[in-house]
């Protein structure tokens, strides 16, 4: 009985000239498909975020490094030629004053988000506005309402104390919209008074008119169940009341 011919395997001669062609091809004119996500905004690698931290705080190789690593091993990390292992990344970001998981994944947790804001609020209200910017590095990029809008409004504070006026106007009015359409009236007063030149709105002046309005927007962002607003008045409220018992005014 005659066998059948063998058929072609995936090594056969016609098989291979084949994909050799389309090889040539594909190198010359790549598929359509690879540019179709060019629109989509590029993540920012482990590396840059690092060298962009640094910057920002105007450190140098050497500063990060310190005595743990050398300049030439951290730029190679920067450059996304190094991995770093978990002791360095935790020097690193403590060089840097932030998160292992923000050099990781581009995001601090939420308490730390949280402290940076407060941090860089102490520091505008007692007059560091580098340092409040510094602090602010890590957080005005944020999309989340109202943490990101409250950085932003921090950092148009500290540009506007050093004189940088050009900035923070541009910033106040890219966040305008984002306030209006959230309806957000205090922070929208805040904002109107940063475009004129002043401080967050605080009643008349005195302690305890600027405690009662802090009161009165707490009471009114715990009846529509906005608790984090609600909180935030509420610590201040609490805050100047102290102040304001201390003093005896």
């Amino acid at each position: 009985m005659q066998r059948p011919p063998p058929s072609k395997g995936p090594c056969a001669p016609d098989r291979r000239s084949a994909l050799a062609d389309r090889c040539k091809f594909w190198r010359c004119k790549p598929p359509l498909y690879i540019g179709y996500d060019a629109g989509v905004p590029r993540v920012e690698t482990l590396g840059e975020r690092i060298r962009r931290l640094r910057q920002n705080r105007g450190m140098s190789l050497a500063k990060v490094s310190g005595g743990d690593f050398s300049r030439a091993f951290l730029n190679q990390v920067e450059l996304g030629r190094s991995q770093p292992s978990t002791r360095v990344l935790r020097v690193i970001a403590g060089r840097l004053g932030t998160e292992v998981d923000y050099l990781l994944e581009g995001r601090l947790p939420a308490i730390e988000r949280e402290l940076a804001l407060e941090k860089a609020r102490v520091l505008v209200a007692r007059g560091h506005a580098r340092r409040a910017l510094a602090s602010l590095a890590t957080v005005v990029e944020s999309f989340e309402w109202p943490l990101g809008t409250d950085a932003r409004l921090c950092q148009a504070e500290a540009l506007t104390m050093l004189g940088r006026e050009a900035e923070a106007a541009e910033l106040l009015s890219a966040e305008k919209p984002v306030i209006a359409a959230q309806h957000d009236n205090y922070r929208l007063q805040r904002l109107r008074s940063l475009q004129k030149g002043g401080g967050p709105p605080n009643g008349d002046g005195d302690l305890e008119s600027a405690a009662h309005a802090h009161l009165r927007l707490a009471d009114k962002a715990q009846r529509a169940a906005n608790s984090h607003d609600a909180l935030e008045h509420y610590r201040a409220a609490r805050v100047l009341l102290e102040v304001r018992a201390r003093s005896g005014k």
